[in-house]
C-alpha cells in the first residue's frame, strides 16, 4: 500500500473545493434572489455562504468517501481513502473528518499549515484530521 503525499493530496483539494465552491455559490444565488438579500448585508450574506458551503462540503465529501473512498479529485489523482485498519470509510466518520478539515482552515489556517508538515514529513502521512479519525490516504495507481 503506497501512501499518498502532499502535493497529489493538496491538487485533489484543490479540485474538490472547485466544484463545492461552485455549487455553494450556485445555491448562495439562488436563496439570495429568493429572499432578495441586499448587497450591503455583508455579514448575512458571508454567514449564509459559509454555513451553505459547510453543509454542500459535508454531503459532497461525506458521500463519495463513504460510497467508494473518492472524491472527484481523489479519482482524478489516484487515490483513495480508508481507515487505517484497511476498511472502507462510513458517511458519518467521511462527514466528520471533512467538519475537521473545513475547521482548521477556519481557524486562522494554523492546523492547516501543521497539517501540511504532518503529511509532507510523517512516515504515515497522516494530516491532525487523519489521525484524529483514523484514516490513510493510498494511492489507487
Amino acid at each position: 500500500m503506497h501512501l499518498s503525499g502532499f502535493w497529489r493530496r493538496l491538487l485533489a483539494y484543490i479540485i474538490d473545493a472547485l466544484i463545492v465552491g461552485v455549487v455553494s455559490g450556485a445555491i448562495v444565488s439562488i436563496i439570495n434572489a429568493i429572499i432578495r438579500a441586499s448587497t450591503t448585508d455583508v455579514a448575512g450574506i458571508g454567514t449564509r455562504s459559509g454555513l451553505i458551503s459547510l453543509i454542500v462540503g459535508l454531503l459532497y465529501f461525506g458521500y463519495l468517501w463513504s460510497l467508494n473512498g473518492q472524491s472527484i479529485g481523489y479519482m482524478v489523482l489516484g487515490m483513495r481513502l480508508i481507515r487505517t485498519t484497511g476498511a472502507p470509510v462510513s458517511f458519518g466518520l467521511a462527514a466528520v473528518r471533512y467538519l475537521l478539515i473545513y475547521l482548521s482552515f477556519a481557524l486562522c489556517l494554523i492546523p492547516a499549515v501543521i497539517s501540511a508538515f504532518m503529511i509532507g514529513l510523517g512516515s504515515q502521512k497522516q494530516a491532525i484530521h487523519d489521525a484524529m479519525v483514523g484514516t490513510l490516504v493510498v494511492r489507487t495507481s
